[in-house]
Formats: structure tokens, C-alpha cells, sequence
């Protein structure tokens, strides 16, 4: 609480203590506008990049998005057709039916975050394998599938100021090849032992 001294209001403390905490305040200030780096080392001292690390971490409120996307990723699944041994453009909305036609789909959130995750994706193929065998949905694709494979497509976003058109999920549409970077894919020995007649 604030003390007064002939009718003038001083803050807590002594006056060396008050002037520390303008000098921390304005620390912080700088650090909102310049956040600094979360990895910050020092070739002959490595250790001091840590002491940073909590100011990182406190400052980093105006750094939520410190660069824009150049793309709106999208991903799409393709199934190995075991009659014809290709891959061919696979509809996974059955399988994952909640927010199916947006990107907040299942398979959209699951492609973003676990994407390079090898287990998850095997996880995945199986699911999708297994499903896809019922025959219970319409997926696009007739017959036995012997995997699956994952892209993620990056269709350019236009500039600012640009109209933005609304987005339109078509899975079984052709896959760009200059839009496609290929994620995971079911192993060639998992695709053969799967297709091989029972």
C-alpha cells in the first residue's frame, strides 16, 4: 500500500526497492516488443541460454503468431487397390464423421499433429483397413485395399485483401503434384501380405 510522506503519495518500500521495480517493469515492456529466443546459447557459455528461458516463457504473449501461412494445408487419403495394385483417391468421411466436410474433420486434426507419428499412422491403417473391409461404408473405392497412404496438400493462400473463397472438402478429387508432399504410406511387404488371396 501506498505510503505518504508530506502529502505525496510513494509506492512500497524503500526508494532503491521502487526503482528496481521500474527497472524490471521496463525489462518486460522490451521483452513483449522484442520477444526473446526460447534457445538463446552463448558458444563459450551454453548454460546462459536457460536463464532466458523463463523470460521467454512470460513474454511470449505477443508472439502467439510471429509468422503467417503462405499455404491452407489440407490432407487427403488414397487406398492400394489390390485388383489393380495403384493407389486411388480414398473418401475417409465415413470413418471420421464428425465436422466431415471442414477442417476440423478427425482426419485434418489427426494429419496435423500426429502426421510423422509412426505409430498413431499405423494405427490408422489399420483402422481404415479393417473398416474398409466390412464393406459397411462408402469410401470410393470397390474392393479389398491392402493399405493406405496419407498427403498433405498445401493449396496457396491468396494475398491480403484478396476474396477468399469458402472451403470445399473433395476427397476423391485429383491430387495436385505440385501441391502434394506424400506423409505416411502403408510398407510394400504390409500392402502384398494383405492383398495375397486367403
Amino acid at each position: 500500500m501506498a505510503q505518504t510522506k508530506d502529502g505525496v503519495a510513494t509506492g512500497p518500500g524503500p526508494t532503491w526497492f521502487r526503482i528496481v521495480l521500474v527497472v524490471i517493469a521496463f525489462l518486460y515492456y522490451i521483452a513483449l516488443l522484442k520477444h526473446p529466443a526460447d534457445h538463446v546459447t552463448i558458444k563459450s557459455e551454453p548454460r546462459l541460454g536457460w536463464l532466458l528461458r523463463p523470460a521467454s516463457f512470460f513474454s511470449q504473449s505477443t508472439a502467439l503468431f510471429p509468422s503467417a501461412d503462405k499455404v491452407l494445408t489440407e490432407f487427403r487419403l488414397e487406398g492400394w487397390v489390390c485388383a489393380v495394385h495403384k493407389w486411388q483417391p480414398l473418401d475417409p468421411r465415413p470413418y471420421f464423421p464428425i465436422e466431415a466436410d471442414d477442417k476440423e474433420s478427425r482426419l485434418q486434426r489427426l494429419g496435423y499433429f500426429y502426421g510423422s507419428n509412426r505409430v498413431v499412422m499405423e494405427a490408422l491403417d489399420d483402422y481404415i483397413v479393417s473398416h474398409h473391409a466390412t464393406g459397411a461404408d462408402d469410401d470410393g473405392i470397390t474392393g479389398p485395399i491392402g493399405g493406405i497412404r496419407l498427403s498433405r496438400l498445401g493449396h496457396p493462400l491468396p494475398e491480403p485483401g484478396d476474396d477468399v473463397p469458402r472451403y470445399h472438402y473433395e476427397p476423391l478429387s485429383p491430387i495436385p503434384p505440385d501441391e502434394n508432399r506424400k506423409g505416411f504410406y502403408t510398407r510394400e511387404s504390409m500392402r502384398k501380405a494383405r492383398c495375397e488371396p486367403r
